[in-house]
């Protein structure tokens, strides 16, 4: 994220705003090994179920390697309609070989398994149990509702997961229950210390991940906090990379052993060999549509200067060439949302869609210009978002969400292919998640909400619904089939292992309108 075009283009619209903005000074961070990280215990990272069908599912751990000999851990995986594994509840054991090949990871798609139900896992090794996990497969034919949560951006120096704590702990009432949460990317991240933001305690030993193994050992790091791992316990989890993850564009020098510890530590399936883009249906009501923005990318523009980016500066950001999917995923995606029958169609979306402008459109210009404050997310490519809101125009495509990550701020925005044009409809009702712990505005003393916000929605008065750069969290949903509901939840404090929780903002999607209404908190 382009902090300092954020920050200048307030200070345009305020004056001397940023004038008591005085920059935190520099914690003093621990020194740094370079050593391995290794958890403890016989499963150090928990257990963890994604990408749910309704006939099947993926169920994953990670033994500890210690008990190895050369030959592997074999594992039994058992699978069970009770969390008490009674006698005739476990409905299948099977084995699974976790080696020093994989990190002594174990993915296991377990087939055979009835629609829209609940599961309960463990595994076992050497008499070693490990703890239950909850899983439920996908529904078919008609659904009341979906609930979800979707989150991103959790370097783990930046804080203590109280986000999670909280998302874990909507499993606790009936009434709050999830049935699925989406990862949208920087899982992990490749760099330890940043940003002038250190909280004690969550301390990262490598600098600079560039190896699989110190990948690997990332990994193994953030999925040691008992939060992460309740989270995974509690429910199937939809993941996606994104830059901090390993791999920001083609051609990255790390990006090979960063993608290979991803697919080994989070269960994920392929549309295609190595791809992370697919789609996951929940019976007539959704359709969620991942995708990925870092793989297939055409270069990044350079920035001009710090009040942002015009499109008479760079032409290129309209060019009708460039793209960030790339043909194929473009193609898919847009094939999809066209002709899936479901409902809603939901998209996740590592990078924020909805334009984000310190100066709208002049008079003569065409259509999506303006001046971008951050060329990498979809400001960078407006064309080809211009074209996928068009087919949706074209093809009268109705009831689509899109959750993005990245930003680290909270948001939500109604697109339409023309957002300077109060009369173009809506296609797209977007919620951006704010960051689990990565750095926001409030760590990086800039200009508050009650400064910023006004100055944004002036600027991109049709569009832009909610903004929130101050706190952290994440979004939950739920889409049923009159509306979709959203809700963003924010922990009072990160810097500490407990919090209590906020919701700073509800919001509502009709059915068949795209647009975001704004409710009580």
């Amino acid at each position: 994220m382009q902090r300092r075009a954020f920050l200048a283009s307030v200070g345009i619209a305020g004056g001397a705003i940023a004038a008591g903005c005085a920059p935190r000074s520099n914690p003093t961070y621990p020194i740094q090994t370079g050593e391995l990280f290794e958890g403890i215990g016989p499963y150090p990272s928990g257990v963890g179920s994604g990408d749910p069908t309704p006939d099947s599912v993926l169920l994953w751990t990670r033994a500890h390697p210690e008990r190895d000999t050369g030959q592997g851990l074999l594992l039994t995986t058992e699978v069970s309609t009770s969390p008490q594994f009674g006698v005739g509840q476990i409905i299948a054991e099977l084995p699974a070989l976790a080696t020093a090949q994989r990190d002594h990871c174990v993915t296991i798609n377990v087939t055979g398994l009835q629609p829209a139900t609940t599961y309960w896992y463990r595994f076992r090794y050497d008499g070693l149990t490990s703890p239950t996990g909850r899983t439920r497969t996908a529904p078919v034919g008609g659904v009341d509702r979906l609930r979800l949560a979707a989150f991103s951006c959790q370097r783990y120096t930046h804080g203590f997961y109280t986000a999670h704590s909280d998302l874990a702990g909507l499993a606790e009432d009936p009434s709050t229950d999830l049935d699925l949460v989406l990862c949208l990317g920087d899982y992990v991240y490749e760099t330890g210390y940043a940003n002038s933001v250190y909280v004690p305690g969550r301390d990262d030993p490598i600098q600079q991940a560039v190896t699989q193994d110190q990948f690997r050992a990332k990994y193994r790091m953030y999925r040691s906090d008992p939060d992460l791992q309740a989270v995974h316990a509690a429910y199937p989890m939809i993941n996606v990379f994104d830059n901090h993850d390993g791999l920001a564009a083609p051609g990255d020098n790390q990006a090979t052993g960063a993608i290979a510890a991803f697919f080994e530590h989070l269960p994920v399936r392929s549309r295609l060999p190595g791809r992370i883009d697919r789609s996951l249906r929940w019976g007539d009501l959704a359709e969620i549509f991942m995708t990925d923005q870092r793989s297939f990318r055409d270069q990044t523009l350079e920035e001009e200067g710090p009040l942002g980016t015009s499109t008479s500066e760079r032409p290129e950001i309209l060019d009708l060439n460039r793209t960030m999917l790339g043909a194929e995923q473009r193609n898919w995606l847009l094939n999809g949302l066209s002709g899936s029958s479901a409902q809603w169609k939901v998209i996740g979306s590592q990078l924020m869609f909805w334009p984000w402008r310190s100066f709208g459109r002049l008079p003569g210009q065409p259509r999506g210009s303006g001046v971008y404050l951050n060329l990498t997310q979809w400001d960078g490519y407006v064309a080809e978002r211009l074209a996928i809101l068009d087919h949706l125009e074209q093809n009268n495509v109705r009831n689509t969400l899109l959750f993005s990550g990245d930003s680290h701020v909270f948001s939500a925005a109604q697109i339409a292919p023309d957002v300077d044009d109060p009369r173009s409809t809506p296609r797209i009702a977007e919620f951006g998640t704010g960051s689990v712990t990565s750095n926001n505005a409030d760590e990086n003393s800039y200009p508050t909400d009650d400064s910023t916000r006004p100055y944004l929605r002036m600027v991109n008065p049709n569009h832009l619904r909610f903004f929130e750069s101050e706190r952290h969290g994440y979004a939950a949903a739920e889409i049923t089939p009159g509306g979709t509901s959203v809700e963003f939840r924010s922990p009072r404090t990160i810097r500490q292992t407990t919090s209590a929780t906020q919701v700073l903002s509800r919001m509502r999607v009709a059915t068949d309108t795209q647009r975001v209404e704004l409710l009580a908190p």
